[in-house]
């Protein structure tokens, strides 16, 4: 069985590699200015990497990487036998961007990227600022709340993996795409 992994807004596979539990391909998602900073862009590239393989896939994603899974999941013609979707964003965010931008250099200068990585999801920030703001945003507003329903609806088993670190998507919102879902809920 293919098994997937869809890194975060802004981040490389790099970011997820060394942590990602083996057996998973780690995807590279396209620069915001491939996709000009389109959520449909995204969306088309996650539904052909899915559609490029064979038999049943373990899809699983991280924060926007989440999101785009659930969307990929939905596609007629691709074969999802599992999602994981850790800290998914797909519900409104409420967390405001300065805080969000704080957190982000906090843990940067905390070390909690592999070296380098931070520096490399930074230039691909500032490589396409405007692209990058455009999907940042929509990524903010975006509510799948039908979307996980369709998924419950379609019995795509979900596990949503809460991380208490995480704030921008804390557990009380992965709880919720969980029980939207019809998913499990796990605190890590």
């Amino acid at each position: 069985m293919n098994a997937l992994f869809v890194p975060g807004w802004g981040a490389h596979a790099g970011v997820y590699r060394g942590a990602v539990p083996g057996g998973f391909d780690v995807l590279e998602p396209p620069s915001f200015g491939a996709t000009r900073g389109s959520l449909a862009a995204c969306r088309a590239w996650l539904t052909r990497e899915c559609r490029a393989r064979s038999g049943p896939l373990v899809l699983a994603g991280h924060s926007f990487g989440a999101a785009l899974s659930v969307l990929a999941a939905l596609d007629d013609q691709v074969d999802v036998a599992r999602l994981v979707l850790v800290n998914p964003a797909g519900l409104p965010l409420a967390k405001p961007v300065p805080l969000i931008l704080w957190d982000f250099l906090r843990r940067l200068s905390g070390g909690w990227f592999p070296p380098g990585e931070g520096a490399r999801s930074i230039r691909g920030v500032l490589s396409h600022p405007l692209f990058a703001r455009r999907l940042g945003v929509d990524v903010r507003r975006l509510d799948l709340s039908a979307e996980l329903a369709q998924v419950r609806e379609r019995r795509i088993p979900c596990l949503v993996v809460a991380a208490s670190t995480d704030t921008l998507t804390p557990p009380a919102l992965c709880r919720r795409a969980a029980d939207l879902c019809g998913g499990r809920a796990r605190a890590g």
